[in-house]
């Protein structure tokens, strides 16, 4: 009988121990694991409050519903545009810095052909409808070359036939090089344009003069830039192009 109490009360105590190491091993699991998602929900709910630094921008960008207004007002925020064609409509994205904590993608507002604000975003790259709405490739992160052509002056040049797409690839690779910012490195100068062979045989525009070349106008005053040059000789041979990092793809 003496053996018999004896071990009862060896073993009761040890699985006593075992269990209150277990429950607590279990407490501090899940205090680890209420930590974390805390933590988590804090940053989701810091994410979308309007008082957090940035998130205020996007309510002033989306404040314009005018595009000449945005681009006035906020010009050292816009990282750049980029043209989109969806159903016929020509729109155009201002993309814009970053407006929220943690932000996985810029800001973006989309603009009708009238200049009116049609669409926005305040995250593009975690804002799954606006994915949907507007589905990639539109390359904002090849804004910086949009913003280059637009910047690029060039004197005013007239393209018809029997010049083709090819030549005005050609020329405009070159053109590009040599009316870019100066401050930049030779090396680094320009925009690299490759033209497709199914539309490198077409023609310019009857509509211009039989005279009319690739070369610029000797006593032309006024000055357009690459991206107006690319955009308007697109349209009127009836080509699309797509912008590339550093690089200017023209197809059908």
């Amino acid at each position: 009988m003496g053996d018999k109490k004896s071990n009862a009360k060896g073993v009761s105590p040890h699985l006593f121990h075992l269990f209150i190491a277990f429950v607590k091993a279990m407490f501090g699991a899940v205090k680890i694991v209420l930590a974390i998602l805390g933590v988590l929900f804090l940053l989701a709910v810091t994410s979308l409050l309007p008082d957090v630094p940035g998130c205020k921008r996007f309510s002033r960008y989306r404040s314009y519903p005018d595009m000449k207004a945005l681009m006035d007002a906020e010009k050292d925020d816009i990282i750049g545009t980029v043209a989109y064609e969806r159903g016929g409509t020509n729109f155009t994205f201002v993309v814009l810095k970053p407006c929220r904590f943690l932000a996985s993608g810029c800001a973006v507002l989309v603009y009708d052909p009238e200049g009116r604000l049609f669409d926005k975003t305040g995250d593009e790259g975690d804002d799954g409808r606006f994915q949907r709405a507007w589905p990639r490739p539109w390359c904002w992160r090849h804004a910086e070359t949009v913003r280059r052509l637009e910047s690029i002056k060039m004197p005013e040049v007239s393209f018809c036939a029997p010049a083709t797409m090819r030549e005005f690839a050609e020329y405009m690779s070159q053109a590009t090089r040599d009316f870019d910012d100066p401050a930049i490195p030779q090396e680094k100068r320009g925009i690299k344009f490759v033209c497709k062979e199914s539309v490198a045989a077409k023609t310019g525009s009857e509509k211009q003069k039989p005279d009319a070349t690739l070369i610029p106008c000797p006593g032309v005053v006024a000055t357009t830039t690459a991206w107006d040059v690319l955009t308007n000789v697109c349209h009127s041979v009836g080509c699309k192009f797509e912008v590339g990092n550093g690089k200017v793809e023209i197809g059908e």
